[in-house]
């Protein structure tokens, strides 16, 4: 019998195998193309991708489980992500202000 954590777990195994497929694959591209080709905006952009994702994939997460969460009903496990993703998001807007 399968509860409602291990069906989420399954969910985060999965999300985590499709996010390091997509970095690895990016990643991967830009390597090839940079070394084919030195510098070229190609393989930057394809660099640059891969990264966004790989620190993309902890937010990724928090949405996941947040929308599960919503699905559960389980209001009080909402409310604190949100205040969390609200500093998260105002402490990025101050630190991008300043540079």
């Amino acid at each position: 019998m399968t509860g409602p954590t291990d069906d989420l777990e399954i969910r985060y195994r999965w999300l985590s195998i499709a996010v390091v497929i997509l970095f690895g694959g990016a990643f991967a591209l830009g390597l090839i193309l940079y070394v084919l080709d030195r510098g070229s905006g190609v393989s930057l952009q394809a660099l640059n991708a891969g990264l966004v994702l790989l620190m993309a994939a902890p937010a990724v997460r928090i949405l996941v489980a947040g929308a599960e969460r919503v699905r559960r009903g389980d209001w009080t496990f909402v409310f604190l992500t949100a205040i969390v993703a609200a500093e998260i998001v105002v402490v990025l807007w101050r630190a991008s202000a300043r540079g």
